[in-house]
């Protein structure tokens, strides 16, 4: 049996950043969109294992993807990253059940880190709720 490979929508206003996360998860399939009114296009036709979304964008906030991704597909993990990190937003995002916050900038470690035990997350999930319809 082939392990499918986990796929992550990635959501960022900036080329450059959207272009950088694209080449550090090589690993996974990875898709872009540059706001979050794309992003949602996009989950309308797709689920994702996990979305990584910037917080300020145009027309649609990152607070409208996490909520849209929560309301939706509440298996699927979500990773914020900002380059705007005040306590006020880090406790918002934590509070819509996302799994990490990064500050930009952040490290390639600290991003292969955290989608790591995302992943690893979502992975335990799936094992407990087949474990719970056995």
């Amino acid at each position: 049996m082939a392990i499918a490979t986990k796929s992550i929508l990635v959501v960022d206003d900036e080329e450059v950043m959207r272009e950088f996360l694209f080449e550090v998860l090589e690993d996974f399939e990875v898709e872009k969109a540059s706001d979050g009114d794309e992003a949602i296009m996009r989950l309308k036709d797709k689920r994702f294992d996990l979305v990584i979304t910037d917080m300020k964008m145009p027309r649609v906030p990152g607070e409208e993807v996490v909520r849209y991704v929560k309301e939706n597909y509440p298996e699927s993990g979500i990773i914020v990253i900002s380059g705007y990190s005040s306590l006020m937003s880090v406790t918002s995002a934590v509070g819509h059940g996302i799994d990490a916050y990064l500050s930009k900038p952040f490290t390639i470690k600290q991003l292969r880190t955290e989608v790591e035990k995302a992943m690893y997350n979502r992975e335990q999930t799936e094992e407990g709720d087949e474990g719970a319809r056995l």
